[in-house]
């Protein structure tokens, strides 16, 4: 892929990008790299029916369904999908009670187009860059923190999907660092990411934002800077940013995620919100083990990275875990869907910590409607 001569000539740049947060990197590339991006730009950018700018700067064009970045992937070229499309069966997902009424602000995108922000040079750039650097990111790598509940591996269980409410947080981070509350669900090569994240290389900016991660089929990418999502929602962008965030001990806001696999063409879908708005789906073909089968493992909780060197970021909202759904950073309501598509409290959880010195993480069981309860956060103590 010509993509990767960037990478090459880009990689002093990136050890840089480490220490600088960001140098001008872009003096590096010579014409024909260039040229490159400029190529790949014209494949993400589509030519829009509309052009949304938010109060922030942030804009977003309406893309005609068909012309969206996904069907760029060559297993979707001879696709038949519509933007009416709809997953064949749902399951019967439990109902979000939740006390902060939050509500996602939609951007009134035409019907048969889809909100997609718009990508410059230097974000695509820096996108590369860090999407290589986290695909490539291991328990054993120094500066990557995890605080999670997981599955225990058992391979007479396999999962149609899974839910979560996570608290919405804005946790501090700095330079290259990030901090993020997430789902992922695996098998084999195969991993899907949701949740939302804090991370300024990725979104130029420290606001916390709904976020996705591909890895399928050799590639892996956030959001849609690689196709293989079909986006279907005409309100609510893949990116998400949260305006209403937690105070901790004070107003307490949330949000749910849902991914769940379509049984009769293994599509994997996604819902954002409580009002479980349909954001659109990851094609099973896209996919090698997620395609022909479930997912063998799913995992909530805190994910947080910082350089080697560099202090350690906030993880949740910077506290370690009291037991007090006020005070903690939080992820309720966690579901899975089972091998007959219903969904049910799982049973089968482990906690996973890697430093118990900087973060923690709690499995609160079963409490009442909240359902199945975890926590994490630190390196704060509450005082």
């Amino acid at each position: 892929m010509a993509i990767r001569a960037i990478f090459l000539i880009t990689i002093v740049c990136y050890i840089s990008y480490y220490c600088n947060a960001f140098g001008d990197y872009t003096t590096k590339l010579s014409r024909l790299e260039e040229l490159e991006i400029e190529k790949e730009l014209n494949l993400l950018n589509k030519p829009p029916i509309k052009t949304i700018k938010r109060e922030d700067g942030v804009i977003y064009d309406c893309i005609d369904f068909f012309k969206q970045p996904a069907f760029d992937h060559p297993s979707l070229k001879n696709h038949t999908y519509h933007y009416k499309i709809k997953p064949s069966s749902r399951p019967n997902l439990s109902e979000h009670k939740d006390s902060s009424k939050i509500k996602l602000k939609g951007l009134n995108c035409p019907i048969g187009t889809v909100p997609i922000r718009r990508t410059t040079k230097e974000d695509l750039i820096k996108s590369k860059l860090f999407t290589k650097v986290y695909g490539s990111l291991t328990l054993e790598k120094p500066g990557l923190h995890h605080a999670v509940l997981r599955t225990i591996s058992d391979p007479k269980r396999r999962y149609n999907g899974g839910g979560a409410v996570m608290s919405i947080y804005n946790p501090t981070v700095a330079g290259s660092q990030y901090s993020s509350s997430q789902m992922t669900i695996k098998n084999g090569p195969d991993s899907i990411q949701v949740g939302w994240t804090v991370n300024p290389t990725l979104y130029g900016d420290s606001k916390t934002h709904a976020f996705t991660f591909l890895q399928a089929g050799g590639n892996s990418c956030f959001n849609t800077q690689c196709p293989g999502f079909v986006i279907v929602s005409t309100e609510i962008p893949l990116d998400y940013t949260f305006d209403q965030v937690s105070q901790r001990g004070e107003t307490i806001y949330d949000t749910q995620f849902f991914i769940y696999r379509d049984p009769t063409n293994g599509n994997w879908w996604l819902e954002y919100g409580k009002a479980g708005t349909q954001i659109g789906f990851w094609p099973g073909r896209i996919f090698s083990a997620l395609n022909t089968d479930l997912a063998s493992y799913i995992e909530w909780g805190g994910e947080a990275y910082s350089p080697p060197g560099q202090p350690n970021p906030e993880m949740g909202n910077g506290f370690r875990t009291t037991g007090d759904q006020k005070k903690d950073s939080f992820i309720e309501q966690m579901t899975t869907i089972d091998e007959s598509h219903k969904q049910v409290i799982f049973d089968n959880a482990e906690v996973f910590i890697d430093a118990n010195k900087l973060y923690s993480v709690d499995d609160w069981k079963i409490r009442g409607d909240h359902g199945h309860v975890m926590s994490f956060g630190g390196p704060f103590f509450d005082q």
